[in-house]
């Protein structure tokens, strides 16, 4: 009489008992095998309480790993391997003697089973009725040993789990693997394998494994004591948020490898929905890194907060500065010269520079120029009507732009941007900055409208702001730093004619940084909050730990 029939329909009675979902781990000894080696047998269910059919059942070695084995070119015994029946019944004839963990994979439904720390011994067989499961996910957190894109794989000792895997955003992410816990091993290209120990997985969970990290930070929007009222409310601000050694630790790539989430909290206490952000720069050397969070709402008696948690992947709004509210170009100088990356939500307009170099800027990094030095959008001297917004400007529209300048020298007249024959910013030396705007018209009246800053405030090898906007009815705005310019402005006549050309940045010796241009009008609220959050030093709003 072959007892592995007795030991099935001991687990069928077995199952009926529990019921047809109930899980259990049991080891239930019986009577001992003609042969006189220990046998294995049970019922394993999916988790809606049917039968496992045809479900791949295998016994494998406690320490066994499929790494080394490949290596050895050695692979499991015939005998370590069965599958179920229609009713998901299964038996093994001949198991060794010893330790070992028994996987079950069912194809159909993904469904997994891993039941570890089983004993063999002889004469004393086995019966094992359990549940598969779904498949769950372990991220797990690597240290600033692995690099970027680095690949090799992952392995579940005791078991024939073999996964490629990769470092993405400082984590690795192992996937399909059965709820249980139990030791990862992670093998990397040219480096010695690493182990995540205890590692706990639920069914149709991720499980984040390692040292968590958070940061909870504030920023008072109250204006620095120097600054009178702005009297408004601003809506959809892009607000630069610094961080620095002060707020949070820069000896890991901590930062970048996780999320970062911003509201608005009212002074009444009431939290706004999540804000759109994104991170432009980080420096692990100077210890610094920018984030841009769009303000729904700000006012100088609301406060920022920003929460960082590093289980969770980089998930970052892209619409900080977005094409329907205007923004046509928007360039930080953060992501390299090669080309200068457009951070507006499309990304339509990219610069491709020529002698530029990466330099400080005042929001993270900046381009340094030289007078032969340019910066051109191609594709941008025509209107694209697959795109929202261009670099036109016809005289009829809204006009408005920002930037910091750092001159090397204001002995002569220098071209900081222009797109000829429709708008341009210069230095001219008895007159500062100047903002020619070429309005066309049909009759003989085309005028050029040159509105001039003054000297004040501008020197060699200091930033200075320049802001301009203007309305269709006229309505200018005008800022050179925090001094609002009201002089009227020129008016020059000429023939109307214009020969469409790229948008280029160039034609002087300095620094610039945080260019942005756009068809919309920026009221006097607006431009001095951008001048006090971009300025290098005293910026506002500046963070603390909340």
């Amino acid at each position: 009489m072959n007892t592995s029939k007795y030991l099935v329909a001991g687990a069928f009675a077995l199952l009926a008992a529990f019921g047809a979902g109930c899980s259990s781990d049991s080891q239930v000894a019986g009577n001992s095998a003609e042969t006189g080696s220990p046998e294995l047998a049970g019922i394993l269910v999916l988790d809606n309480g049917k039968p496992a059919a045809r479900t791949k059942v295998q016994c494998v070695p406690g320490d066994y790993n499929i790494v080394a084995a490949s290596e050895a070119e050695q692979v499991l015994p015939s005998a370590f391997e069965t599958e179920t029946d229609e009713n998901g019944n299964y038996e093994f004839d001949s198991i060794p003697s010893g330790n070992f963990n028994l996987e079950a994979f069912h194809q159909e439904s993904g469904q997994m089973l891993l039941v570890q720390n089983l004993s063999a011994e002889e004469d004393e067989p086995l019966a094992v009725n359990d549940t598969l499961r779904n498949s769950g996910t372990v991220k797990l957190l690597v240290p600033g040993a692995f690099r970027e894109n680095q690949g090799g794989e992952a392995i579940v000792i005791g078991t024939t789990i073999r996964r490629r895997v990769s470092v993405q955003n400082g984590k690795i992410v192992v996937d399909s693997l059965p709820a249980d816990t139990f030791e990862i091993v992670v093998y990397m290209d040219g480096m010695d394998p690493f182990e995540f120990k205890d590692v706990s997985v639920k069914p149709e969970e991720t499980t984040v494994w390692g040292d968590s990290v958070t940061y909870t930070l504030k920023a008072p929007l109250a204006l620095p004591d120097e600054i009178d009222s702005l009297g408004t409310v601003v809506s959809d601000f892009p607000l630069a948020i610094r961080l620095t050694k002060n707020e949070i630790a820069f000896d890991s790539a901590e930062v970048v490898n996780g999320r970062w989430e911003a509201v608005r909290i009212s002074q009444d206490g009431n939290r706004s929905k999540k804000l759109p952000i994104a991170q432009t720069y980080y420096d692990a050397q100077t210890k610094e890194a920018v984030f841009w969070v769009r303000v729904d709402s700000l006012n100088v008696s609301d406060s920022l907060e920003l929460h960082f948690d590093n289980t969770m992947n980089p998930a970052y709004a892209k619409d900080v500065f977005p094409t329907n509210r205007s923004y046509s170009l928007v360039w930080h100088f953060d992501s390299g010269l090669a080309p200068v990356d457009d951070g507006a939500e499309k990304g339509y307009f990219e610069g491709l520079p020529t002698g530029a170099v990466a330099a400080d800027g005042v929001v993270g990094r900046g381009v340094e120029l030289d007078e032969g030095d340019v910066i051109v959008v191609e594709n941008s001297s025509a209107v694209d009507s697959s795109r929202k917004v261009n670099l036109n400007y016809d005289g009829s529209e809204y006009f408005c732009f920002s930037v910091w300048v750092k001159l090397d020298n204001l002995d002569k007249e220098q071209i900081i941007f222009q797109k000829e024959k429709e708008y341009d910013l210069r230095y001219v030396p008895e007159k500062g900055f100047v903002v020619d705007l070429w309005v066309p018209d049909t009759s003989s009246d085309s005028i050029k409208y040159a509105w001039v800053s003054g000297t004040s405030d501008i020197k060699a090898g200091e930033w200075v702001y320049v802001a301009f906007s203007r309305h269709t009815t006229s309505q200018t705005n005008f800022y050179v730093n925090d001094s609002k310019i009201e002089t009227e402005p020129e008016q020059i006549a000429w023939s109307g004619v214009r020969e469409k050309v790229d948008f280029k940045v160039g034609s002087f010796t300095g620094t610039i940084d945080e260019l942005m241009l756009g068809g919309c009008f920026r009221d006097d609220a607006w431009t001095r909050l951008t001048y006090l959050n971009q300025r290098p030093e005293n910026y506002w709003p500046a963070l603390s730990a909340r």
